[in-house]
């Protein structure tokens, strides 16, 4: 069995891009790094999970479709 390089698995997310830029913005001028603060909200779900996300819950975002989208039948129903 091959053995990755790196000791932790990925976690991929795709956020709006502007929004992106703000926090890493806000971030920035605090002295602090994006992938730090992902750690530390981890961190926090884990230490505190109903303290934690009770703060969260006026950010969370909609919940997003998964899987591909649907095909579009064709206008005259064929």
């Amino acid at each position: 069995m091959a053995t990755s390089r790196h000791a932790n698995p990925p976690l991929n997310v795709r956020p709006d891009a502007e929004l992106k830029a703000k926090a890493e913005e806000k971030l920035k001028v605090r002295g602090l790094e994006m992938t730090a603060f992902v750690v530390a909200c981890l961190t926090a779900v884990d230490q505190d999970p109903d303290g934690f996300l009770a703060t969260l819950e006026a950010h969370w975002p909609p919940q997003a479709t998964r899987g591909r989208p649907r095909k579009s039948r064709h206008p005259t129903g064929e």
